[in-house]
């Protein structure tokens, strides 16, 4: 009798199971006793002194904090300056990264000058050697590194011997090199080493450390890149063998323009990385933190990638080992799951449009472990909490969101809770100021009036042309003529965001604008008139492809272009540029007015279509005015990096902002063979309108002038016997419309005016 009510038990559960869990679903099974790889960590590089934007206090925290809104990133990976004197740059990252408990290793891109040798140059940049007789100084270097930065408060966890050897731009090593530099020198690094970091984890770079006993027992930890690894290449049968310590140090989406960021490749680096997990490795990092194609965007926001690194690095901490399931348990799944002494993770990739219903079986599951807090990231949700599954018989069963990132964590202290609200974001209404004299005006915006139904903010971000300008919750500017977008952020204390934009406008009654095809001047053999109907007439400038980005503006005039302009009316001015930029990585131009100093003009908006973008300086983002007194100007131009386009010119004291193809130019005109031909005469009359007197600038020799009235009638007209460039007149006439016609050797220009304020 026992017997059979044990019989009857078993019969019991097994039906209580069979009815928790979903008939349609596919099965996912977890064994907590069987343990794979150890995790340290996941995380990414900043180099304050690449691309000059810094890491805010503010980008550090959601990079290194893991608070419910931030990534909880826990490797900081350094790059090693070739000159000691600039280590410094990028300390203030690392030691904050150190504070939040990441570890921090560093990687070089060339050793000192010294003891390096230009091996070629291709079309990709120079190559270097590093010579062997350098070879043990350069081990010396590494080290004062070392040294450098644990006398600073960051003791390296590790360092590279190069960052891809096997690519071009910086040093190059071959197999036999970097096989000779780790066996006879690694040694004695004073820290652990990693090596060879190679571009994309070629075999035939990697094999023969794994292979020489000696070597072998110096890496410490295999490093790789994996720019065009396919995914069944991630693994790797001899580094198992050889016990070696798997780290992917570097890998990159989406770096050709910020609009092909979209969530569909933030869904391809969540596959990658749950299948760099499957393939046992113990770290995985992205290039870059901060970028338009990073973890956080240059507006201080953290993007789709940084949401879903965030699933792995928020819940799965260093120390945790991954252990054993099903990686594929349906068609366009990928199942990943972690584990400490007390904790449980699953990380689950679906890329199916559709949901798909998972039934987890967990063997040998925790105790203790009763309930998964789930987290989801898809197109339309954020890191948010799904609420918590219970676990009964070691079973539950869930349905996963749509191409989505979903993580099941037994400890969800660092997420955002069940049912939060997310924040209201209010920066006040749109601001209009008119003032016709060209003043600055400082305007607060009200960032603090936002408000959280179910919390408090704790974070404020102000954005100004696609980048971050303050945290703070009130922000104040100053600007002079022209529209100013401002878009706020703020972030609840459970890691939920909202956003809203207010629109500055500071306009005036002046009149003064000013249109320049950019053709339309001296144009040397260093550029390019590229012939596209999508232009104002028809043509733009690019300069050739064969030079390289300038640092600084060039002295070589013939990588300028000059534009003469005349304004009429003195005060404050503004310029826009049409342009077209292909890449984030070819942005800019170097801009100046007359004996100014020169502007970066980098962060012009970026794509496939033109946009007109205000003239801006990089250092601050803010956008530049010109204060002109009335008369002759010079607007010089320098490319700045190859691939950037450049349609027209816009000069204004009106605050408008250009929209199209702009309206008709007076620098040039297009003749019917497609041809340009400089109208050599340009003329320029103020004030317009007039009561009676005003004055005629030109820029070339005037010979007549000529007034005709609205029926053609001539009402004044003036002969010039010496060579004349302007003019004052007294027009004693009726108000009324009249048209100017200014004639000299290079031609004929008629100018509507008028009398009679």
């Amino acid at each position: 009798m026992a017997r059979t009510n044990r019989i009857y038990s078993i019969a019991v559960s097994f039906v209580s199971i069979f009815l928790n869990l979903n008939l349609n679903a596919q099965n996912v099974t977890i064994d907590m006793d069987i343990q794979h790889q150890i995790i340290r960590g996941f995380g990414g590089i900043h180099i304050n002194s690449w691309t000059g934007q810094q890491l805010t206090r503010d980008m550090q925290e959601k990079a290194f904090s893991n608070k419910p809104g931030e990534m909880g990133l826990s490797i900081f990976r350094m790059f090693i300056d070739h000159n000691p004197n600039g280590w410094g740059n990028e300390l203030p990252i690392a030691q904050y990264a150190i504070s939040q408990g990441a570890i921090v290793f560093a990687s070089p891109w060339n050793p000192p000058a010294n003891m390096r040798e230009v091996l070629r140059t291709t079309e990709h940049g120079t190559d270097y050697v590093l010579l062997p007789q350098f070879y043990g100084d350069y081990v010396d270097h590494l080290n004062s590194f070392i040294s450098y930065m644990a006398n600073n408060g960051v003791p390296l966890y590790a360092i590279s011997v190069q960052n891809e050897p096997d690519w071009h731009s910086w040093t190059w090593w071959t197999p036999q090199q970097m096989l000779t530099f780790v066996r006879d020198h690694a040694k004695n690094l004073n820290t652990r080493v990693i090596a060879p970091e190679s571009l994309g984890y070629v075999r035939s770079m990697i094999d023969p450390l794994l292979k020489d006993s000696v070597a072998n027992l110096h890496i410490d930890i295999l490093g790789t890149h994996l720019y065009g690894t396919p995914k069944a290449n991630f693994y790797y049968p001899l580094a198992y063998e050889k016990g070696k310590e798997i780290w992917m140090t570097e890998h990159l989406f989406g770096s050709s323009s910020p609009a092909a960021n979209t969530w569909s490749l933030a869904m391809e680096m969540a596959d990658e990385i749950n299948t760099c997990m499957d393939a046992r490795m113990s770290a995985w990092l992205y290039w870059y933190i901060r970028r338009f194609y990073g973890l956080i965007d240059d507006s201080g926001n953290i993007t789709d990638k940084g949401y879903v690194l965030s699933h792995f690095s928020k819940f799965i901490r260093p120390g945790a080992h991954r252990v054993a399931v099903n990686f594929k348990p349906a068609n366009n799944v990928t199942a990943t799951a972690y584990k400490t002494d007390s904790n449980l993770a699953i990380v689950v990739v679906n890329h199916n449009k559709a949901p798909i219903s998972l039934n987890f079986n967990i063997l040998n599951i925790l105790p203790g472990i009763d309930s998964l807090s789930r987290f989801t990231t898809s197109a339309d949700k954020k890191m948010v909490n799904d609420g918590a599954y219970t676990v009964e018989n070691d079973m539950f069963s869930a349905t996963i969101d749509a191409f989505s990132i979903t993580t099941f964590t037994s400890d969800p202290s660092q997420g955002s809770r069940y049912g939060n609200i997310p924040p209201i974001a209010s920066a006040g209404g749109d601001i209009t100021i008119r003032d016709n004299r060209g003043n600055n005006h400082s305007v607060t915006l009200k960032g603090s009036e936002s408000s959280d139904p179910d919390g408090e903010i704790v974070k404020y971000s102000w954005a100004r042309n696609g980048y971050q300008v303050s945290s703070s919750p009130d922000l104040n500017v100053v600007h002079g003529f022209g529209e100013f977008t401002y878009i706020l952020t703020v972030t609840d204390k459970d890691g939920a965001t909202a956003s809203t934009s207010v629109k500055i406008v500071i306009t005036s009654d002046n009149t003064d604008e000013i249109w320049l095809e950019a053709e339309c001047t001296n144009v040397s053999d260093h550029w390019d008139i590229v012939t596209n109907p999508a232009v104002s007439g028809g043509k733009y400038l690019t300069v050739k492809e064969q030079y390289q980005a300038l640092n600084a503006p060039t002295t070589d005039t013939l990588h300028h272009l000059v534009y003469r302009f005349m304004v009429t009316e003195g005060g404050i001015y503004k310029i826009w540029g049409r342009a077209l930029v292909p890449t984030a990585n070819d942005d800019s131009f170097w801009i100046k007015v007359n004996d100014g100093f020169w502007t970066n003009w980098n962060g012009i908006q970026g794509g496939s279509t033109w946009q007109w973008d205000d003239v801006h300086s990089l250092s601050n983002n803010n956008t530049m005015t010109y204060n002109l007194e009335p008369g002759e100007h010079t607007l010089y131009v320098c490319y700045r990096e190859n691939g950037a386009g450049i349609d027209k010119f816009y000069i204004t004291n009106t605050g408008k902002s250009p929209t199209g193809l702009g309206k008709a130019i007076g620098n040039c005109v297009i003749n019917s063979n497609n041809t340009i031909e400089k109208t050599g005469m340009e003329v320029t009359i103020y004030p317009n309108p007039a009561i009676s007197g005003f004055r005629i600038e030109s820029l070339s020799p005037i010979n007549s002038v000529v007034i005709f009235n609205s029926v053609g009638s001539v009402v004044f007209s003036r002969q010039y016997e010496s060579i004349t460039y302007s003019d004052v007149i007294q027009l004693e006439t009726n108000k009324g419309i009249y048209f100017v016609q200014t004639a000299g050797n290079h031609g004929v220009v008629v100018t509507k005016m008028i009398i009679g304020k």
